[in-house]
């Protein structure tokens, strides 16, 4: 058969199916999608779409991506929409709308090293606050050393004093105290039998010894993780008594909070006492707490704002309308898959057993994803490719796509195995699986309820969540969509609840850290407790080989040897589908004035938690170059 015959067919097959996709995203998005697809029926060559994908560019669109920290220097604002904070206290409860204020204001302990222009293996750490470590012979004790001469913001009551080991030790206590709807009973052994940090003890003003339970090769990573929630951040010791973390912040960051306007905008300003001069550029940070995507699009036009997240279908107009705007390509890859996908209830549902028990089901509803028409429509690729970007799509395995060494390519069944076949998309296998597994629960399953968080995520989460739900439906499955409240639902009903609930929800959630094997104790060790990912563990638990394959990497050391296990852990748990991760990701296409330099430059870089902004502390102005 002639093999451009037969591409031509694929593609026809796959552009019918885009229109289903348009289809159940209403008329609106069905609008965009029919006038980005330009000339849908035109016959396209083999090498255009993923597997072909060009690898250089020739659009002449593209800033190059550069670390041009030598050439950085001090001023300047950059500006960029955010969300309103609940509070300050990200060691309080891990709120989406608290990461970027979190992380410009405090440090942790060690950070990620990035990597400089591409994706960082989440491997390694490098010195913040500790300027060494050093585990002891049987891996059970973590010494620190801490940096000298760091002060902390100059805000009473702390006024500016030095950072010592109490803070540190003071820290731990906050983020253990019972109660906290944080991810602690994944670190903190008091709080949790399976987790590795016994406790801290600071034998004097320079040094910090962590006990541990057990030998835990991703546990300097934890210490790295600045997500709100977590164990990164470094409080002041007077936290909790005479501070209040809650109503202001006071870290030893680049940044301190200067301005907080309820609805209006929150504005830090650089910390001239910060420790390191090569670091922490901006005069100030300004956050405009604005929500709505047009008139965050309306104001980067126009220079109001240093940068958006402009939606993929609008990218390349946007460049179009204000050509001045610099144009970026880069992969954001995490171990975790991101916001959406979904995960299995496993308690009853209208007092019968939940369908999601019966593992066929779950691989059912895998296999009805058509996972490269869907990244396709939704993330533009063959339209970014159409115009000369060297534009690819990843899918996600049962972790994030793409994070070098530890990421399978389910696309590549060769390497993957036999079980990659649950990821590739077969509408007739799938309802096969679903007919066979409803004869033997004993007729129809009942009606499943699937949850989404309303307005937290943003508009192209909520309608890949229906696509989803769509693609469900085609096996004859009745699926009700329903938003949720992400305080008032999410966290105490779902989030924490390891499984026990009943119907399906997606969300994102705090990870515990990027190490590789840390995404698996967050998302798939059944002993771990509720952190924000835990998919099951409660009323139900599954095989133990899933627990033995993360306690064999978990004291792992030797790099290789580890991504060895990463590798059989997904193998396996494509089989299982205990959590249908959302399709993939692709490489994202970013938008900036000129004079931010090193935009994007240090990808992987944990110090800085933003969707929009990583890296921001090495960001710098060019006041030389455009800006509006």
């Amino acid at each position: 058969m002639d093999s451009n015959n037969y591409w031509n067919k694929v593609l026809r097959a796959r552009l019918t199916r885009r229109r289903a996709i348009a289809a159940s995203l209403g008329a609106g998005v069905a609008a965009f999608l029919a006038a980005c697809s330009g000339d849908d029926d035109a016959d396209t060559a083999p090498g255009t779409t993923n597997g072909g994908a060009s690898t250089e560019d020739t659009s002449g669109l593209l800033e190059a991506i550069a670390d041009e920290t030598n050439q950085a220097k001090k001023g300047g604002t950059f500006r960029m929409p955010g969300l309103e904070p609940p509070h300050f206290d990200g060691k309080a409860q891990g709120h989406v709308q608290q990461l970027l204020y979190n992380s410009i204001a405090y440090e942790a302990l060690v950070r990620n090293k990035p990597g400089i222009g591409e994706p960082s293996r989440f491997t390694e750490v490098l010195p913040e606050l500790a300027t060494s470590w050093e585990f002891s012979g049987d891996n059970l004790e973590l010494t620190f050393k801490l940096r000298e001469g760091v002060k902390f913001h100059n805000k009473a009551p702390v006024n500016g004093r030095e950072f010592d080991s109490e803070d540190v030790v003071k820290t731990w206590e906050l983020f253990t105290a019972r109660g906290n709807p944080n991810n602690a009973t994944a670190s903190a052994n008091a709080l949790n039998p399976s987790a590795p940090i016994l406790g801290m003890e600071a034998p004097d003003a320079r040094t910090v010894v962590v006990k541990l339970a057990y030998p835990a090769g991703f546990i300097l990573q934890r210490f790295a993780n600045m997500f709100a929630g977590e164990l990164g951040a470094i409080y002041p010791k007077e936290s909790g008594t005479t501070f209040d973390p809650a109503r202001d912040q006071i870290g030893t960051g680049p940044f301190e909070l200067e301005e907080f306007q309820p609805s209006v905008r929150v504005v830090h300003k650089r910390f001239e006492e910060y420790w390191d001069e090569n670091h922490g550029f901006f005069d100030r940070i300004e956050v405009p707490l604005l929500v709505d995507p047009p008139a965050q699009l309306a104001q980067l036009n126009t220079g109001a704002v240093s940068t958006v997240n402009v939606a993929p279908e609008l990218a390349l107009q946007t460049k179009k309308d204000t050509p001045d705007l610099a144009m970026y390509q880069w992969l954001n890859a995490t171990m975790t898959t991101g916001v959406g996908g979904w995960r299995f209830g496993w308690l009853p549902i209208d007092g019968k057993p939940s369908p999601f028990l019966d593992e066929r089901v779950r691989q059912a509803i895998s296999m009805s994803i058509d996972r490269a028409t869907h990244l396709d429509t939704l993330l533009n690729v063959s339209n970014f490719q159409a115009a000369g970007l060297p534009m690819r799509a990843y899918w996600n395995s049962c972790q994030g796509a793409g994070v070098p060494d530890a990421w399978l390519d389910p696309e590549d069944v060769a390497n993957f195995g036999e079980n990659a076949r649950f990821y590739q998309y077969d509408i007739a296998e799938a309802r096969k699986l679903v007919e066979a597994a409803q004869a033997d629960y004993g007729g129809p399953f009942p009606a499943i309820t699937s949850r989404f968080n309303a307005a937290s995520y943003g508009p192209a989460y909520e309608q890949e969540h229906q696509v989803l739900d769509q693609y469900v439906r085609e096996l004859g499955l009745e699926v009700e969509t329903k938003g949720i409240d992400y305080g008032l639902d999410w966290i105490p009903n779902f989030a924490t609840q390891r499984g026990d609930f009943g119907g399906v929800v997606s969300g994102g959630g705090a990870l515990t850290s990027e190490h590789p094997i840390d995404y698996y104790l967050w998302r798939f060790y059944s002993l771990t407790g509720g952190t924000s990912g835990m998919i099951y563990g409660g009323s139900f638990k599954p095989d133990p080989e899933v627990d033995g394959l993360i306690e064999k990497a978990r004291g792992e050391f030797d790099t290789e040897k580890l991504i060895e296990t990463i590798h059989e852990l997904q193998r396996f748990l494509a089989g299982k589908m205990y959590f249908v991760p959302p399709p993939g990701r692709a490489d994202t296409i970013d938008l900036a004035w000129p004079a931010i330099r090193n935009f994007r430059t240090f990808q992987g870089d944990t110090r800085y938690v933003t969707f929009d902004a990583p890296g921001i502390g090495n960001y710098w102005y060019d006041d030389t170059k455009p800006h509006g």
